[in-house]
């Protein structure tokens, strides 16, 4: 992504072999979290995403310029580097060769007690 707005810091690789991931500035400042993100990272409608390495894979995420609170989008995921925009879904690599490609929504993911706190609400 060719945008003045993110940058790269420290970026290292992610076991023998693998990617590189680095810490992620959005206008000079960090998202909060102690987390490396695999570039590139994606705007879209005034918000960045974002592929972050969690242990044992990656996540996507949304991350708002502003507040720099980072919100995931996807469960752990082998490997998620991020392509593209397209319909209202995330398009990403879903392996390390770039050859096979998967799609998810933007939409948030709802925590599982969320949910169940609303039903309760509602009786």
């Amino acid at each position: 992504m060719d945008d003045d707005r993110v940058n790269w810091d420290d970026i290292l690789e992610v076991g023998l072999g693998g990617p590189g991931c680095g810490l992620l500035k959005i206008d000079g400042r960090e998202p909060r979290g102690n987390y490396r993100y695999l570039p590139p990272a994606l705007f879209h409608d005034g918000k960045v995403y974002a592929s972050s390495f969690v242990s044992g894979g990656f996540m996507i995420c949304v991350i708002d310029p502003e507040s720099l609170v980072r919100q995931e989008l996807s469960r752990r995921l082998p490997y998620a580097r991020l392509k593209a925009i397209e319909a209202g879904e995330i398009v990403y690599f879903d392996h390390h060769s770039g050859d096979s490609e998967s799609r998810l929504p933007i939409t948030p993911r709802t925590p599982r007690l969320a949910g169940l706190a609303a039903r309760l609400r509602r009786r």
